[in-house]
């Protein structure tokens, strides 16, 4: 699998389009999981019960590569439900005593932190978390890959070093963390895929550390935001600028 693009479509539709085993790591923020968040953040989006996600995780285990990575961004409501899933669908490595096996790794996260590092406690905690929010790694089956990146990694609040925030979007995320995550847990040229992609930061780190990438959203505007967040950031690389969310900045 070697497209590069992001799609306008159901993300689930795409899955399953999609031919098994094509896929290094998967980034699924699936924001829109919680019943009853319709509205937040100014986006008018349709929300949905678990079982949706479960489909979607379905899907992703099937289109990953023996080993491959889920990275999956959490709330305080989606958290338990995804680790209940994980350990029972996909197995729960940190159970086995030898690591042989896949299925949930651990649970990191992104950290708000402001410029001089401290965590930024002026993010709003509407979920119980303030300054961050947690994500849930796992993998398809046992892998090789070892590395020393961390499961939790500090970021500048986009809002903060991207001008044009929010792009006509309503959440938007980091990108150094994925960009951190997807050098580790991936070689040039294999692909990382995007479903439910919003901005897609997992897409806009994929592409600047030479992997090929597929998102994929519902919404037509949220290609648009996207397209223009990856405008403002070609335009400051091109200019030297740093932005403090790529590279090996926070």
């Amino acid at each position: 699998m070697t497209e590069t693009g992001y799609v306008v479509e159901d993300a689930l539709d795409l899955l399953e389009s999609l031919e098994s085993d094509a896929v290094a790591l998967c980034h699924l923020d699936d924001a829109w999981s919680r019943p009853g968040r319709q509205g937040e953040f100014g986006v008018e989006y349709p929300t949905h019960e678990f079982d949706q996600t479960r489909a979607l995780l379905d899907e992703i285990r099937r289109v990953l590569k023996p080993g491959g990575w889920l990275i999956a961004d959490a709330d305080d409501w989606l958290l338990p439900r995804l680790l209940d899933y994980l350990c029972g669908e996909w197995g729960d490595v940190p159970a086995s005593s030898r690591y042989t096996g896949g299925g949930y790794r651990r649970v990191g996260g992104v950290v708000y932190v402001n410029a001089r590092g401290d965590p930024d406690t002026s993010t709003p905690g509407q979920y119980l978390s303030n300054a961050g929010y947690p994500v849930v790694f796992g993998h398809a089956g046992a892998t090789e890959r070892r590395s020393t990146a961390g499961a939790r990694q500090p970021a500048r609040h986009p809002r903060r070093t991207e001008p044009g925030y929010p792009y006509g979007w309503g959440s938007v995320k980091p990108v150094a963390p994925y960009r951190r995550w997807i050098e580790a847990l991936t070689d040039g040229g294999e692909t990382v895929l995007v479903p439910c992609a919003g901005t897609a930061p997992a897409a806009i780190a994929a592409e600047a550390t030479g992997r090929d990438w597929l998102a994929v959203d519902v919404e037509p505007e949220a290609r648009s935001a996207f397209e223009r967040r990856r405008s403002v950031r070609s335009r400051q690389q091109s200019l030297g600028e740093a932005t403090g969310d790529g590279g090996g900045r926070v």
